[in-house]
């Protein structure tokens, strides 16, 4: 499953449900999708959202913002708003939900890195190769799989092939 580094502030806690499980969450603050929504559902009632501008014709049969784009965000989906200087740490998460976390959070990278190596993340258990690991943190991000020939990659050992990649065509 793909994974992602996010910046996250030193306390923090990632929710969890009754069960003691990690509950997904985007890597969005609630207050600010919240106002994106809010704004779009107002030019929506005026009849002045790009898509309505775009597209009357096929707009026309929803009444409301909400029967076109859905529901209002869900507060339970999103973090709290956090400044930059706040978002002090790194901690890994996979992404084929809105998010979960499977490391904790470290103070720096090179300290992301160790973890990486000695005990991998939560989901598989097992280190990964120091290269892939450091790979992975400068990336920042992997998706679930790569298929290259007749091999599958997973998760972050996808991080040396992509790396690989990059080497190869000079970016």
């Amino acid at each position: 499953m793909s994974r992602e580094i996010r910046r996250v502030p030193v306390n923090w806690e990632h929710p969890k449900d009754d069960e003691g499980r990690y509950v997904p969450i985007n890597d969005e603050d609630y207050e600010t999708v919240i106002t994106e929504w809010i704004r779009n559902h107002n030019l929506w009632m005026i009849g002045k959202h790009p898509d309505q501008i775009e597209d009357s014709e096929a707009m026309a049969k929803y009444e409301y913002y909400a029967d076109w784009d859905g529901n209002a965000p869900d507060v339970e989906y999103y973090h709290p708003k956090w400044t930059d200087e706040e978002r002090t740490h790194y901690q890994v998460y996979e992404t084929v939900s809105e998010g979960t976390p499977v490391t904790p959070p470290f103070k720096t990278k090179a300290e992301l890195i160790n973890y990486l190596v000695e005990h991998g993340t939560y989901w598989d258990g097992e280190g990964y190769n120091r290269e892939i690991a450091e790979n992975f943190v400068e990336q920042g991000w992997v998706p679930s799989m790569i298929m290259t020939g007749n091999k599958m990659f997973s998760g972050i050992n996808c991080a040396a092939i992509i790396s690989k990649e990059q080497e190869q065509s000079g970016a």
